[in-house]
C-alpha cells in the first residue's frame, strides 16, 4: 500500500485477523463497517497488526497521525484496507465468484479462526508461530489439499466440473502450442 511517497506491506496473518476481530467485532462485517465509517482506531490497528516490519509500521502510524486533513488520508487507505480485511477473513478479493450448490452454515469468525489454528497445529503439525504467521486463506487451502489426500475422499460435483473445465482448457492450450510449432 502506498502512503504519500512510501510503501508498506500488510500481511493478513491469522494473528492479525484474531487481534482485529477481538478488538473491533466478532465478524468481518463489524470491522469493515468501522473502516468505511472512517473509524481511526480500526485503521491504526490494521497498521499495527498487519504491518510486520517495525520501521514500516512506525512510518505508517506516523503518517496516519500526521498533519493535514485526516479525511483525505482515510479516503486514500479505505479501499486497500477493505481489500486487506477481506484477506483477513480468508477471502481473495481478486478471485472470481463461484456458485456453491450447498448452503453454508454460519460460523462465528473467531471460532473459524480458532479452528484454522487448531487444524494448522494439530493436523498439519505446523509450529504455533508458523500457524500465526500464515494467512487464513493459506491454511484453508492447505485444509482442502489435506482433505483430498484422505482415504475415501470423493470430489464434489462442483470439483468434478471445475476439473473437467480445467482439463478442456489445458487440452486447448496444448493444441494451440502444437499448431504453432508445426
Amino acid at each position: 500500500m502506498k502512503l504519500d511517497g512510501f510503501t508498506v506491506r500488510l500481511r493478513p496473518s491469522l494473528r492479525c485477523a484474531l487481534a482485529i476481530a477481538e478488538e473491533h467485532g466478532p465478524e468481518p462485517a463489524d470491522f469493515c463497517g468501522k473502516l468505511f465509517k472512517g473509524h481511526l482506531g480500526i485503521v491504526a490497528d490494521l497498521f499495527a497488526q498487519g504491518i510486520e516490519d517495525g520501521e514500516q509500521r512506525a512510518r505508517a502510524l506516523a503518517w496516519l497521525t500526521g498533519s493535514g486533513p485526516l479525511r483525505k488520508r482515510m479516503e486514500g487507505v479505505s479501499l486497500p484496507l477493505y481489500r486487506f480485511t477481506l484477506r483477513l477473513a480468508g477471502a481473495d478479493p481478486d478471485a472470481r465468484a463461484t456458485t456453491s450448490r450447498e448452503p453454508s452454515r454460519p460460523v462465528a469468525f473467531n471460532k473459524a479462526l480458532a479452528e484454522l489454528f487448531g487444524f494448522a497445529t494439530g493436523i498439519l503439525h505446523w509450529s504455533p508461530d508458523a500457524a500465526w504467521r500464515a494467512t487464513p486463506h493459506e491454511i484453508a487451502q492447505a485444509m482442502r489439499v489435506w482433505r483430498k489426500a484422505q482415504p475415501g475422499y470423493e470430489p464434489s460435483d462442483e470439483e468434478r466440473a471445475e476439473a473437467a473445465l480445467s482439463n478442456t482448457f489445458d487440452r486447448q492450450a496444448f493444441e494451440s502450442l502444437r499448431n504453432m510449432m508445426t
